[in-house]
């Protein structure tokens, strides 16, 4: 591949073909120039790398980054190398075998192997080297047979930065509840909200060193490597094996996450010992007996948890709280059990102290592990601890070969530990595999971090044996046809949410009646298409009266980095606003729709009279890109947020600066505000979103739960809420007042681009990279309607004032959508 590139850059004979050719492949438009470049090989990479990039955005900052980089250099073999090395982490390869594409040669090193040779589990084994400042990781990839895929050896940087961050949020995570209150107290336990912000505050730090770390040159080998090896859409193990118990204890599913985020049907294991053979169990069961042990059942609704576990198939559960000694004996070691949860506290520090059995009486580790053994020989297959020092605790039992083994890194309250265990079966007895199983209940958790800090990243998969119970019929010991596995798990109780969260809701004063949307949104009508240019839509907006549509434009020769202003009455083009010199991101109308104000990459926001078309003498200099906009109701402030990270606030009659707002570790992607509620709401690429007092510029709370950059957000028009989409594919619902996450909307396939709400305050309205638009009900959060007209990603939306008309903004083309008024 390299060879190729490096020929076709020797014979270019100037450095603007080069150029234009990567202009053309970007935007789709093979002009003869480029077609006189003889090398198939290189034209067709270009061409399907841009057809399967997953966001064409992105890849156009990266080749703007090229044509910089062409235009500074004449050491071809350099610019060469710095294409493939730039353009390779982004290629998604087809999951069929075949070359990258048409005219490449069968020996070609493009060649992918068959369905049959992916990797079925990957083995990281890490070790430090350097006195512990470095670690060395050997990536081992296996296929489903066993057989070696690849193997290779690198090193991560800055180990000790990252140890000493997650030291920093252990303590603050610990500092929680310093006193054990969620164990010795028999009354609902209040965290103080300073210490929940402070340890938020330090996960955000160790989550923006882990994203630093993750681009280091070592993850990047790792990235090439499982890129040609590895399956996306498969299902594949991730197992961390390390000698050292200091680097066991690391969370390893957070610093692993943007594996997983690229690899969806993958969860994480720590394997504390080498693998050795397992057992089998004499006695068949033809039922699932689950124990759930608590020391307090404070904030738990047993009856509902019981009901709840009982609807899951062939399941039988049984819930003991605080009991005695002899009770605890009994029911562990006296009755087969499938599923054991423990959910207590350790006195001290391992292997010397004890463990909580009820608020007063202990037993010991010995005992302990004496009692789980015989568990073990009488049939548990899934053992899971909510006990503090879980990892400590994970390798004292080793020895014990339990087949399944899951532990809460840290304590955590009892109904958490619950919640996550009642998710966690659910997901399993629906046919997924133990570790899908537990990624998606530990994704759900993200819906309470804002009370429960970290609460995602606590469970953790210990691997002890190398054949656990993967599969719910292999728990149970019963053979389940798929098909009536799928028509069992279809009968249970639809409800996701349980006894917590369902109760933080009420407490909250969440409505909890269904709204029916006034307007009929399934028979909303494709009334015009605005075409006729070749640039992205990246910003839109719509006037009052519904008589215009403003659209912000940019491409990547910068031709049509334009302003345009639609009459939507005939879907003519009214002005083309030349002036910005870059993209323009940011576009909005003043209340009385005589202003446009635009804001641009290029660092300006532009001021424009909308019906003569006039560029107006105000001018913003931001210093540095301008990728948001909004302007408060009243038009008395101009919020502007931007790649230097910080959101500034402005006085637009005289552009005069009244705050800059530092707060954000990456580039503030998306502004809104509320002149009501005095409130901003911002998002970034370091996955927060963070909330700011209009007048004084002062942050007031940061929200944690998205697990992508923030790429849109909307207030509604009364303040009490905030909804911010998200490249993780979802839409989350915040409660504005107290930063707190009232539903997370999943029903996009792949990363939202733009997201609005409509005047009305009952709608919502996102789209994305997968071309479709949906349409919600912000009450309950039930999908109204899925709009699907658009070939190319979604990149920006807008709602007019009757709530009747969505305007949609893609690659070369605006699409205006109408609900009928009779």
């Amino acid at each position: 591949m390299l060879d190729a590139i490096v020929h076709n850059l020797e014979k270019s004979n100037h450095i603007a073909r080069i150029k234009k050719l990567v202009f053309c492949a970007c935007t789709n438009n093979w002009s003869n120039e480029a077609q006189q470049l003889s090398t198939v090989k290189f034209k067709s990479y270009l061409q399907q790398l841009r057809d399967r990039h997953a966001s064409v955005v992105e890849l156009k900052y990266l080749l703007y980054r090229i044509v910089i980089r062409l235009n500074h250099s004449t050491n071809y073999y350099t610019v060469a190398n710095f294409l493939c090395q730039e353009m390779e982490p982004l290629y998604t390869y087809p999951s069929t075998g075949a070359t990258i594409g048409e005219g490449v040669e069968q020996d070609s090193p493009s060649v992918l192997p068959g369905r049959a040779m992916w990797g079925k589990e990957v083995i990281f084994m890490v070790e430090e080297t350097q006195l512990g400042t470095v670690l060395q990781v050997e990536m081992t990839v296996l296929a489903a047979n066993g057989q070696l895929l690849t193997q290779i050896i690198v090193t991560l940087p800055d180990l000790a930065q990252m140890m000493t961050q997650y030291q920093e949020w252990q303590a603050r995570y610990r500092r929680l509840d310093p006193h054990n209150h969620r164990l010795m107290s028999s009354k609902a336990v209040s965290l103080v909200p300073e210490r929940i912000n402070d340890c938020l505050d330090a996960g955000a730090m160790l989550q923006a060193n882990l994203h630093q770390w993750y681009s280091s040159p070592g993850f990047q080998t790792i990235r090439e490597q499982l890129a040609t090896t590895v399956d996306p859409d498969m299902e594949i193990d991730i197992v961390v094996r390390s000698r050292s118990k200091a680097l066991s204890r690391l969370p390893w599913n957070s610093i692993w996450q943007p594996l997983l985020d690229r690899y969806p049907q993958s969860e994480v294991s720590v394997e504390l010992t080498p693998t050795i053979s397992a057992s089998a169990v004499a006695d068949e069961q033809l039922q699932i007996s689950v124990l759930c042990v608590l020391t307090s059942a404070q904030g738990i609704k047993l009856d509902r948890s019981k009901e709840y576990l009982d609807a899951l198939p062939y399941t039988q559960s049984e819930f003991l709280v605080a009991p005695t000694h002899d009770d605890f004996v009994n029911l562990v070691t006296q009755k087969p059990l499938s599923v054991l949860f423990f959910s207590s506290y350790i006195s001290g520090y391992l292997p010397n102290n004890r463990i909580y059995i009820n608020h007063h009486d202990t037993i010991g580790i010995t005992e302990f592990k004496y009692r789980i053994r015989t568990a073990v020989q009488r049939g548990l297959k899934l053992l899971i601890l909510n006990c503090g020092e879980g990892l400590e605790l994970a390798s004292e039992l080793v020895d014990l070969q339990i087949p399944n083994l899951i532990v809460m890194r840290e304590a955590v309250q009892d109904q958490v530990a619950q919640e996550f265990v009642k998710l966690l079966l659910k997901a399993f007895s629906s046919g997924k595999s133990l570790q899908l199983s537990v990624r998606d209940a530990r994704e759900r958790l993200v819906a309470i971090e804002k009370v429960v800090p970290a609460a995602s990243c606590l469970p953790t998969i210990c691997q002890q044996i190398s054949a656990p119970a993967s599969s719910w019929n292999r728990l149970a010991h019963v053979a389940l046809k798929p098909a009536e596995l799928l028509e069992i798990s279809q009968s249970w109780a639809k409800t996701e949410a349980t006894g917590m969260i369902a109760q933080a809701d009420l407490e909250r004063g969440l409505p909890l009646a269904t709204i029916v949307p006034k307007i009929p949104y399934d028979r909303i009508e494709l009334r015009d298409r605005l075409t006729g240019y070749f640039s992205e839509v990246y910003a839109l907006a719509l006037s009052n009266d519904g008589q215009w549509l403003v659209s912000g434009h940019g491409d990547i020769t910068h031709i049509d980095d334009a302003v345009k202003v639609w009459r939507l009455s005939d879907g003519k083009l009214i002005h083309n606003l030349l002036g910005h010199s870059h993209w323009i991101y940011g576009v909005l109308l003043t209340a009385d729709a005589e202003t446009i104000i635009s804001g641009s990459l290029d660092g300006t926001v532009q001021w424009w009279q909308l019906t003569t078309g006039t560029k107006l003498p105000q001018l913003l200099d931001n210093k540095s890109a301008v990728n948001a906009i909004s302007l408060t109701s009243d038009g008395q402030r101009l919020v502007t947020g931007g790649n230097d990270a910080i959101l500034k606030i402005w006085q637009p009659q005289n552009g005069l600066l009244i705050h800059q707002c530092s707060g954000h570790l990456q580039n503030v992607t998306c502004v809104a505000t509320h002149s009501q509620t005095q409130l901003i709401a911002s998002g970034s690429s370091d996955y927060t979103v963070r909330l700011w007092h209009l007048q004084e510029g002062r942050l007031l709370k940061t929200l944690l739960g998205h697990s992508g950059r923030i790429s849109s957000i909307a207030i509604t028009p009364d303040g009490t809420k905030i909804v911010s989409g998200s490249h993780d594919g979802t839409l989350k619902i915040w409660e504005a007042a107290t930063g707190s996450l009232i539903d997370t909307l999943t029903g996009h396939s792949k990363a939202i681009g733009c997201v609005a709400i409509s005047p009305d305050g009952q709608t919502i309205v996102s789209a994305g990279d997968d071309r479709t638009v949906n349409i919600w009900n912000l009450s309950d959060g039930k999908l109204l309607h899925t709009l699907s007209a658009h070939d190319r990603a979604i990149l920006s939306v807008a709602i007019s004032a009757d709530s009747r008309t969505i305007a949609t903004g893609s690659y070369s083309e605006v699409q205006v959508w109408r609900v009928p008024s009779t």
